[in-house]
């Protein structure tokens, strides 16, 4: 593919990219006391209902004392509760609550509508291949970059650009 094509390309996926955030923005409802961080947050212990924080602070990549403090703001809006290992008092499992199940399940309605309405002008045959298309290129992206173990470019990104990674994209120069 040629370069011109690529950029093209590369451009086109910025811009639908940009385009599906300010979606998201225009119609998400605003949850008070809920950044979009602590909403990853909720999404990722509601597959993971009464895991251990500190494999929580491993998940999302960021320090045990920046979980601490999203978890008590979560907790001081009655988004999860926190409880003590029985045989480990040192070890805290994180549960949601039902304003968490709740939350949770207002974000997949406003998903489920906004998803409709983003990709109703694609036929059933050219969303499959589109998606098709996406997983091959997020596939080869987890392979540059390494599997990101949130599911989330967008923390893999962060992760490389606030914490000095500069040569990740070495490789991609050398071939």
């Amino acid at each position: 593919m040629s370069d011109t094509i690529s950029n093209n390309l590369y451009n086109a996926m910025q811009r639908l990219n940009r385009q599906m955030h300010r979606s998201r923005h225009r119609i998400m409802p605003p949850i008070e006391g809920l950044n979009r961080g602590q909403i990853r947050l909720l999404f990722l212990i509601s597959k993971n209902d009464g895991i251990i924080q500190r494999d929580l602070a491993d998940m999302m990549d960021i320090r045990p004392s920046s979980l601490t403090e999203m978890l008590s703001n979560l907790e001081a809006h009655s988004f999860i509760l926190r409880k003590s290992d029985e045989k480990d008092r040192r070890v805290m499992h994180v549960y949601l609550t039902d304003t968490g199940r709740n939350a949770i399940d207002g974000f997949n309605q406003v998903n489920d509508k906004l998803s409709a309405s983003i990709f109703n002008c694609l036929t059933t045959e050219e969303t499959e291949k589109m998606l098709d298309m996406i997983n091959k290129i997020n596939e080869n992206l987890e392979m540059i970059n390494g599997t990101d173990t949130f599911g989330d470019c967008e923390k893999n990104m962060h992760h490389h650009h606030c914490h000095g990674h500069k040569d990740h994209h070495k490789h991609l120069i050398e071939d």
